[in-house]
């Protein structure tokens, strides 16, 4: 846990799920971190429903800036579209004029396969405003529900934690968006902000790649058997880079349960009693030890799975 996960994009619904209030200076903190750094992603589905339901000054900025990377993203990939046609319409000529070169016709096929994807690229992002896709990886931003004072709060965070000192910004080859729960206590990234700035991250589903009867991978969803929506325990940070604050955060995870593991996985996110969420959310009231021990607190489920 946690390949990725498809998250709920209706703001509406997790306010009223999860009765918080939504903290839309961190959603302009995202919106502007996006605009200057390439690798920072937004689920098209949050954009998708800010481009249809905006209505404050801040709602209406954030459209707007929804709509304009839409537009770069169609520009950036028209251009290398035209590229790619004109490289297919230069292999077909030499085809037909009998050229020898090696693999010509392997390489038409597959520049071929490069347009089409380029094409329905364009088609989704031409249509973002209408619908979007509400899935997360690594790297994406997703709410996430925080203590803020004595209200709950849903804040835009990074799925991949940044150290507070910014050094590991783009360290994507570590996992810094699962925190193990046997490393709470020890690990480098996790113990300084373990038992001092936790989160809830609400999700319906989250997507595993495991080994297939043939040895292949394969991705394959899990979902609580006896509820609408689940959420994981998490742990954030807040990092100062150049381009604003950034928030992130890791999901907690732990053993599988048994219905896990028998799919093939050998993690799970640790889906928190709700009873506990006061105690996870003000963790400096209570030692880090109790706060461990508190993970054991789980929803009673059964996770079905499903090939994606």
């Amino acid at each position: 846990m946690c390949y990725s996960a498809m998250i709920e994009a209706d703001l509406r619904e997790l306010e009223k799920l999860f009765r918080v209030k939504i903290d839309w200076s961190s959603f302009d903190e995202a919106y502007k971190i996006r605009n200057d750094y390439s690798q920072a992603m937004i689920p098209s589905g949050l954009d998708s429903y800010i481009i249809q339901n905006a209505e404050t000054p801040t709602q209406k900025r954030l459209a707007k800036m929804a709509k304009e990377h839409y537009k770069a993203e169609i520009e950036k990939f028209s251009s290398k579209l035209k590229k790619y046609e004109q490289d297919v319409k230069d292999f077909e000529a030499k085809l037909k004029s009998g050229s020898k070169v090696k693999d010509l016709a392997e390489k038409l096929e597959k520049r071929r396969a490069t347009v089409e994807w380029h094409k329905e690229k364009i088609a989704y992002y031409e249509k973002i405003e209408e619908t979007g896709a509400p899935r997360v990886f690594p790297n994406f931003y997703a709410p996430v529900i925080v203590r803020d004072g004595k209200e709950d709060a849903l804040r835009l965070m990074r799925y991949h934690i940044c150290p507070k000192n910014g050094k590991e910004l783009n360290a994507f080859k570590y996992n810094l968006f699962n925190a193990r729960r046997d490393r709470l206590l020890d690990s480098r990234t996790w113990k300084p902000i373990f038992g001092k700035q936790h989160g809830i991250f609400p999700f319906y589903r989250f997507y595993e790649s495991v080994a297939g009867e043939n040895g292949e991978s394969k991705i394959i969803y899990f979902e609580p058997k006896d509820e609408t929506i689940m959420w994981s325990a998490a742990i954030f940070e807040e990092a100062k880079i150049e381009s604003g604050l950034l928030r992130s955060f890791a999901a907690v995870t732990d053993e599988p349960p048994p219905e896990v593991a028998a799919a093939g996985h050998d993690r799970c996110p640790i889906f928190l009693a709700k009873d506990d969420f006061g105690t996870w959310l003000e963790p400096k009231e209570t030692s880090k030890e109790d706060l461990v021990a508190l993970l054991d607190h789980k929803v009673p489920t059964y996770f079905q799975h499903k090939a994606a």
